[in-house]
């Protein structure tokens, strides 16, 4: 009996679990990492003063006194409350207010003209500081005000899950300020922390803030690598596709030392991908077939998930299968059972579940919250509800001796209520759990 058992488990399909809500929060400012020692200024750093009186203000400026930019206090909120600067590389800044416990956007700030806060020099060189009724300005790594764009850190070629001290780790994209987070928790424990902030190096003098990506540790070459997503490229003339992005929408990336922890910078490239536009990038090395091969989504007929090759990590890249019928996003994957499967979010309120490497529709995963629809949810903001069901399945399989032999990550596209457009701050953190 125990061995047919056995077989039985081991011919489980992600499709035959259900998944458990374990976990959720949205970060809001409160998970901090300072700035590296001897940086001032980041692109994508978060600063904030307290304001005691107006007119108030934090001021931008260079070791000789001169003032590259000012940021003045809301007039519209009586002090005292903090007042928070979010950079989000080469864009606006958003302007919050925190006031009896409760964060706001109060407005987004343009920034001068000609002025691009990605310069590398300028992290040594520039400094925040406040001004009139403004306090000593605090600066940090920031969560932001929202996570979103879910996927686990994997380690070697064919996406094992990546452990560090009992606890594994994921890269998000960081809303509001604007770049790659890190972070990571116990499985046993759901204790989520940030861990760091990853800016990507292209070459040309400037410190950039891409996202979506899907970052691994390549033990044969003993290098960090990642298929990043270039949305830093909209503005730059890198490229005519959407928003500006640069052509094909992903890069490769790599570095030496553990970019998990603290600020980080990767260096790199365009993939190459010619024609259309891509994003959300998993990639592996398939020894069978003695190809990479990278699951994504492309940009025909709206947003559609799609396999492709090459022979070498860092392209060219030739598709492999046509495009699925069904809207994606957050195109990952990943093991159960020793079987790889491809999981995909969608528009059609499902995570689905592909063949590897074909892409032959199987199912759709089963959760008992969803984090979309009619489900209401209580936020400091009031009770609110979520209409935008593409959220990413970020999906794992765990050794034994935890409380759940499966982990599902995913988050909510909730917006915090009464933000002028464009914020792009949604995102709260969900965690699953099925055995």
């Amino acid at each position: 009996m125990a061995e047919e058992r056995m077989d039985k488990l081991k011919k489980r399909t992600p499709m035959d679990l259900s998944f458990k809500q374990l976990w959720k929060r949205r970060f809001v400012f409160d998970a901090e990492l300072p700035f590296p020692k001897d940086v001032t200024f980041l692109p994508c750093g978060h600063f904030a003063a307290e304001v005691t009186s107006l007119p108030a203000e934090m001021q931008l400026v260079t070791k000789d006194g001169d003032v590259k930019m000012r940021i003045e206090a809301p007039i519209d909120v009586q002090p005292p409350y903090t007042m928070h600067a979010a950079f989000g590389g080469k864009a606006r800044v958003g302007l919050f207010v925190t006031k009896d416990g409760v964060t706001r956007l109060n407005k987004l700030v343009p920034l001068p003209g000609g002025f691009d806060p990605r310069e590398k020099s300028y992290t040594t060189d520039l400094v925040m500081r406040g001004a009139g009724g403004a306090g000593d300005v605090k600066c940090w790594l920031s969560a932001g005000m929202g996570q979103a764009d879910v996927r686990f850190v994997t380690r070697g070629r064919e996406n094992a899950l990546y452990w560090e001290d009992g606890r594994i780790f994921f890269t998000f994209s960081v809303r509001a300020c604007g770049a790659e987070g890190v972070a990571s928790f116990d499985p046993a424990k759901l204790d989520v922390r940030l861990e760091g902030i990853i800016l990507f190096d292209y070459g040309d003098g400037k410190l950039r803030n891409d996202v979506a990506c899907h970052l691994f540790h390549d033990e044969e070459v003993g290098e960090w690598r990642a298929f990043v997503s270039n949305f830093s490229t909209g503005g730059d003339g890198l490229g005519n596709g959407l928003n500006g992005r640069a052509e094909g929408g992903l890069n490769s990336a790599w570095c030496k030392e553990n970019p998990l922890h603290g600020l980080s910078v990767m260096k790199a490239k365009s993939l190459g991908l010619k024609g259309l536009m891509h994003e959300d990038p998993s990639g592996i090395w398939d020894p069978e077939a003695k190809k990479w091969r990278l699951f994504l989504c492309t940009f025909v007929k709206g947003i559609k998930a799609q396999m492709m090759e090459s022979d070498n990590w860092d392209g060219p890249y030739e598709p492999l299968t046509e495009i699925v019928p069904e809207d994606s996003t957050g195109t990952t994957i990943q093991w159960m059972n020793g079987v790889r499967y491809c999981f995909s979010g969608s528009a059609e309120h499902a995570l689905y579940v592909y063949s590897y490497p074909l892409l032959k529709k199987l199912g759709k995963l089963k959760l008992d919250v969803e984090p979309w629809g009619d489900t209401p949810l209580e936020t400091p903001w009031g009770v609110m509800k979520t209409t935008n069901s593409r959220v990413w399945p970020c999906f794992a399989e765990l050794p034994d001796g935890y409380p759940y032999k499966y982990i599902l990550l995913t988050m909510d596209r909730i917006n915090i209520p009464g933000m002028p457009n464009p914020n792009w701050t949604y995102g709260g953190l969900y965690i699953y759990g099925a055995n």
